[in-house]
């Protein structure tokens, strides 16, 4: 255990290095022995997400024993164990190799809590009461457990229109007076926006799809039709054009734009959301893309200046917004870019 302690400035170093996105200091290393060979917890992560994860290392070359109890189940076996590099370990042990690192994942329920990890009935962690594991449902969730080699078809898809997130419908709420949502899904918005006062339209296009998706309270407040312009509405009919996260899904989006300005009124203001792509090589140093980014309907793609030149002809650029940001492994990676035009 003195060796232990002596390397656990050097572990926390590693730990930092490796950009966990999870402080170092969270989680105190718990050395332990195995079969002989000395080894080491050094962090459990993964809360929200219906994952616990372990990771440690070990000096034997077969994978460690490790189970899981929650207040549910017993003897949880990993549904990974992997081996990582770790070079630095080797000073504990020497007869280990540089890939003396491992990766131990537990797959939870929904809503299931661990209550302690453990190699046979010696516990290495006992959870705190409270721990907020599998609170989360991912997208893509049965990936953890897939056995199958997946064409390009079965990750970058497409689904049915879904709820828009509150960050979203807050910058929706800068609209005042008559308002169209461009693209409007399953009506979301548009209930919103009306249970603030607005006077929401929705247009979307005649599809099965949306009529399926439409929100009953939307369905009187939402146009239908087959698509392409001119729009089906008055010239100046409204003040404000909103459409969220549309805009990279409409092949043709420029010819949209003088549609927008003829039904508005003078002074009218269009609001748009759309995904942001400097995120990708903002997220290159955490060796990651952002997934939704390659949706199989997403046919543009934008950046706040390539937004700003496409309503450029018509609109003037009132003020750019950054929604649904995060941070991944410490790098800020943008989300969608917001904008507000006011038409000339």
């Amino acid at each position: 255990m003195n060796l232990l302690r002596g390397l656990r400035a050097r572990l926390r170093r590693w730990l930092g290095d490796a950009g966990t996105g999870s402080p170092a200091d969270a989680f105190a290393p718990v050395g332990f022995e195995h079969d002989g060979h000395a080894g080491c917890l050094d962090r459990i992560e993964g809360a929200p997400l219906p994952i616990m994860r372990a990771f440690g290392w070990h000096a034997a070359p077969s994978p460690l024993p490790l189970l899981l109890d929650t207040q549910a189940r017993n003897d949880i076996a990993p549904i990974v164990f992997s081996r990582i590099l770790r070079p630095d370990a080797a000073a504990a042990d020497p007869r280990q190799g540089p890939f003396a690192g491992f990766r131990a994942d537990f797959l939870l329920d929904p809503g299931e809590q661990p209550q302690r990890l453990r190699i046979g009935d010696r516990t290495l962690h006992a959870f705190p009461a409270g721990t907020a594991f599998a609170t989360l449902d991912p997208h893509y969730r049965h990936f953890f457990t897939q056995d199958k080699v997946m064409g390009r078809a079965s990750v970058y898809g497409s689904g049915p229109p879904t709820d828009v997130s509150p960050e979203f419908k807050a910058f929706t709420l800068l609209a005042a007076g008559r308002v169209l949502d461009f693209g409007c899904g399953n009506g979301d918005v548009v209930a919103d926006l009306r249970r603030h006062g607005r006077d929401a339209t929705g247009i979307e296009l005649d599809e099965p799809r949306i009529r399926k998706a439409l929100k009953p309270e939307s369905v009187p407040h939402v146009v239908l039709y087959p698509g392409g312009a001119p729009l089906p509405f008055d010239a100046e009919s409204f003040d404000w054009i909103v459409s969220t996260e549309v805009i990279e899904h409409v092949p043709d989006i420029a010819r949209y734009v003088p549609e927008f300005h003829r039904v508005l009124r003078p002074g009218g203001k269009v609001l748009v959301t759309t995904p942001d792509i400097t995120s990708i090589p903002s997220s290159f140093p955490a060796n990651c893309v952002p997934w939704h980014l390659l949706e199989s309907t997403h046919v543009n793609f934008f950046t706040p200046a390539s937004v700003a030149a496409l309503f450029a002809s018509h609109f003037d650029l009132d003020a750019t917004y950054c929604l649904g940001s995060t941070r991944v492994n410490g790098f800020f990676v943008p989300g969608s870019i917001g904008a507000v035009f006011t038409r000339r």
